[in-house]
C-alpha cells in the first residue's frame, strides 16, 4: 500500500458553475423575474419570450440551467424538459413560480422540472438548488476523484464497478424494467437514478419507494392511489405513483418484503400497463418503466414461496449485480476522497484528507455496510477530526474490528442466532462493544416478540431500521421471516 497522504479533488460542476450562461423564458422582457437576481447569483441570463426563440437558444447556447416563468405554461415546461433531456442531459429545467402554491409546485415536477423556485427569488438559494441538481445528475463528471468514473454518485475505477457501469451505459437507452441486486449499502437506488437519468425518459418523473415501510393496505394505496370514499377518510380522490410515475419511472426498493396479495396487483399492471385505483372500478392507463431492487436472495424467496416467479421474471428483463465494497477495496481512497468533499460542501468543511494510518485502517476492514457505512464513518470521523487530517482516532471502532483476511469474496454466513434469554435478561461481558450489546439485545427482543412489528415497537426503533440492523449483523431468526401482521 502506497504510504501517500490522500487530499480530495472536489468535483467541478462543469457547465453549471463554470459557464453561467442560462435560458429564461416568460412571457414579456421586462418584469419579474428581472436579471437582477440572476446576476447577482453569478449567471448570466440570455431571455426568450417564446417557446420557438427558447428552444432555438437552447441549440445554440452552453447554457448552466433553463429557468421558465410558470406563467408559460404547461406546454413551454413540457417541450423545454423534453429537449433538453435529449440534448443536455445535465441541464436542469427549474419553473419560476408566480404564486408559490403547493399545487403550482406539484405541476411543475409532474411535468418533467427538474426543479421549483417559489417567489421571492433569493440568489443564495437559488445557487444552493442548483448545487443540488448537479450533484443528482447522471451524467459522468471527467472531473471526479482521480479520473474514477462517477455516475450519479457512483464513485470507482475497479473493475467490479466499471462492469457495472459498462451494463448500466448499454441498458440505460431503452425503456425496459431493471432488477437491481445487492448487498445494503452498496448504492442501487443510486444505479436506479443513474438508468432513469441517462435513459430515454429521463425528462419525466424518477418516483421512488421502498416496500419494507407500509403495510399492505398502506402500500397499496401508495402505488394505486383510491377514489373518494373508498374508505374512512379518503375525502377526495389521490393519485397513487404508478400514475404520478406515468411516462418516467418507478423505482420500488425492497421489492422481496412486499406481501404476496400486492405481488400479484403489480404483476397484473406490468402485464397489462393498466390497474384500478383502490375503490375504483375504472382502469388507468400508464406507461412508465418499473425498476426494482432487493438485498435479498430472490431465488431462495421464490423457493420458500415468499415471491412470485412469474413476477420475477417480468421484473428481471435485465439483471444488473452491485458489487459489495470488499470486492472493490481499490476504489475506498476515491470514495473517502468524494466524502470528503461533500462533508466540506455541506458544512463549510476545512478536512484536507486522510493520514496514511488511518487509510491502512480503513482499508483493511471489511465494512458488512458497504458504501453507506464507509460514508457514515467518513462523515463521523470528519467531525472528530482535531486538525485538517482525519486519523486514526477518527476509526477507533474499527481498529476492534478488522476484517478478516480476505480471498473471501463470498459473502459470510448468518452469524448464529443466540439462545433465548429465559429469565429475560440479556447479559454484556465487560469489554464488548456498543454494536454487540445492541446486536444481543435485538435477537433476545425477537425470541420473546416473534412479531417483528412489535419487536420494532418494544425496542423503538422504526420496522424499516429493525430490517436493516438484522442485515447489518447478519443475524438470520428461528423459523425465518414472520409475517409482520399482528
Amino acid at each position: 500500500m502506497p504510504n501517500r497522504h490522500y487530499t480530495p479533488s472536489v468535483p467541478r460542476t462543469r457547465s453549471r458553475e463554470d459557464g453561467r450562461r442560462c435560458l429564461v423564458l416568460k412571457p414579456q422582457p421586462g418584469g419579474p423575474p428581472s436579471a437582477r437576481w440572476l446576476a447577482a447569483a453569478g449567471l448570466t441570463p440570455v431571455v426568450a419570450t417564446t417557446e420557438a426563440d427558447a428552444l432555438e437558444a437552447l441549440d445554440r447556447e452552453p447554457l448552466a440551467a433553463i429557468f421558465v416563468a410558470h406563467s408559460m405554461g404547461p406546454v413551454a415546461v413540457a417541450s423545454l424538459v423534453a429537449r433538453a433531456g435529449h440534448q443536455h442531459p445535465d441541464v436542469p429545467v427549474v419553473v419560476l413560480g408566480a404564486a408559490g402554491t403547493v399545487q403550482e409546485a406539484v405541476d411543475a415536477m409532474q411535468q418533467g422540472a427538474a426543479d421549483y423556485l417559489a417567489p421571492p427569488f433569493d440568489p443564495v438559494v437559488l445557487v444552493s438548488r442548483l448545487r443540488k441538481l448537479a450533484e443528482r445528475s447522471g451524467a459522468p463528471d471527467p472531473d471526479a476523484a482521480g479520473g474514477a468514473a462517477s455516475y450519479s454518485g457512483l464513485v470507482g475505477s475497479s473493475p467490479a464497478i466499471r462492469r457495472v457501469l459498462t451494463t448500466l451505459e448499454k441498458i440505460s437507452r431503452y425503456k425496459t424494467n431493471v432488477l437491481v441486486l445487492g448487498e445494503s449499502g452498496t448504492g442501487k437506488e443510486l444505479i436506479a437514478r443513474a438508468l432513469h437519468a441517462r435513459g430515454p425518459r429521463r425528462g419525466q418523473l424518477f418516483v421512488p419507494l421502498n416496500c419494507a415501510t407500509l403495510g399492505r393496505e398502506l402500500l397499496e394505496n401508495e402505488l394505486f392511489g383510491h377514489e373518494k370514499g373508498a374508505f374512512t377518510g379518503a375525502n377526495e380522490r389521490k393519485k397513487g405513483l404508478f400514475e404520478l410515475a406515468d411516462g418516467g419511472t418507478l423505482f420500488l426498493d425492497e421489492i422481496a418484503e412486499m406481501d404476496p396479495a400486492t405481488q400479484a396487483k403489480l404483476l397484473r399492471v406490468l402485464e397489462r400497463n393498466e390497474f384500478r385505483r383502490v375503490g375504483g372500478t375504472g382502469k388507468v392507463k400508464v406507461d412508465l418503466s418499473v425498476l426494482a431492487a432487493t438485498n435479498r436472495n430472490i431465488e431462495e424467496a421464490i423457493a420458500s414461496g415468499k415471491f412470485r416467479e412469474d413476477l420475477y421474471y417480468r421484473l428481471k428483463v435485465v439483471t444488473l449485480l452491485v458489487p459489495p465494497l470488499r470486492e472493490r477495496k481499490e476504489d475506498i481512497p476515491a470514495l473517502i476522497d468524494a466524502f470528503i468533499a461533500d462533508f466540506n460542501r455541506r458544512n463549510d468543511g476545512k478536512i484536507r484528507g486522510i493520514s496514511p494510518a488511518a487509510l491502512k485502517l480503513v482499508m483493511e476492514y471489511d465494512w458488512p455496510g458497504n458504501v453507506r457505512e464507509l460514508k457514515n464513518a467518513v462523515e463521523s470521523a470528519a467531525i472528530l477530526a482535531s486538525g485538517e487530517t482525519i486519523s486514526t482516532d477518527g476509526f477507533s471502532e474499527l481498529g476492534r474490528r478488522r476484517a478478516a483476511p480476505s480471498g473471501a469474496g463470498s459473502v459470510a454466513p448468518p452469524r448464529p442466532w443466540p439462545p433465548a434469554a429465559a429469565s429475560g435478561v440479556v447479559t454484556i461481558e465487560v469489554g464488548a462493544t456498543l454494536a454487540d450489546a445492541e446486536r444481543e439485545l435485538i435477537a433476545a427482543t425477537l425470541h420473546r416478540y416473534r412479531n417483528r412489528r412489535e419487536a420494532a415497537r418494544v425496542l423503538g426503533l422504526g420496522l424499516r431500521t429493525l430490517y436493516t440492523k438484522l442485515r447489518q449483523y447478519r443475524l438470520r431468526p428461528p423459523g425465518g421471516d414472520r409475517a409482520e401482521s399482528a
